[in-house]
């Protein structure tokens, strides 16, 4: 094998990585902004609710005795949800998913477009290759800090082998959708 095409060969195994990284953290932030936006519900409905109720009928209604016994437990639920997500940090983690999300991708397209890349100037290869993997590992190091389960991993590595159309290393197949299967390597999720 040359060195271009064992170049070309990481740009494309580089790129089934960090696409599939791209969409892990896609699927993590579609999952923070729903964590997020039924907490800012939550925290919305009671007093808009309750402050319609006074405004309608009164302070001393039978109406608004109900209403707060009905809406107090979802105060509750409300407050304790804020406060599991400032410990764990929820804004935070959907702010990091999708510049992680946005990196990867961009990451994506320039091995995408390095791998189709003809030239003669095997150095010129070089070059650009490196430069893209030093980008690419600083993403790597700062990606690492968040912790991916193993059904995350295969999924993401399905998605990256379903978007590439490549042949999974362990049931040799090629993914026509992303319905999870039994393989431990691009299913079982």
């Amino acid at each position: 094998m040359t060195k271009e095409e064992q170049i070309k060969l990481d740009c494309w195994d580089n790129s089934l990585m960090t696409i599939g990284t791209s969409y892990i953290f896609t699927q993590k932030a579609k999952k923070y902004k729903i964590y997020i936006r039924t907490i800012t519900i939550l925290g919305l409905i009671v007093p808009l609710l309750l402050g319609a109720l006074v405004a309608a009928y009164g302070q001393n209604s039978s109406i608004l005795t109900i209403a707060i016994f009905i809406t107090a437990p979802i105060a509750i639920l409300q407050i304790v949800l804020s406060g599991i997500s400032l410990v764990l940090k929820w804004d935070d983690l959907l702010a990091y998913s999708l510049e992680s999300q946005t990196e990867n991708r961009i990451l994506f397209d320039e091995y995408q477009k390095l791998a189709k890349y003809s030239t003669t100037d095997i150095l010129e290869l070089e070059k650009q290759f490196d430069i893209l993997k030093v980008k690419d590992n600083a993403r790597t190091v700062q990606d690492e800090k968040i912790t991916f389960t193993g059904k995350e991993n295969r999924k993401g590595m399905r998605y990256g082998l379903y978007i590439l159309k490549r042949q999974c290393a362990t049931c040799n197949t090629i993914p026509q959708s992303m319905t999870p299967t039994d393989c431990n390597t691009c299913g079982n999720y």
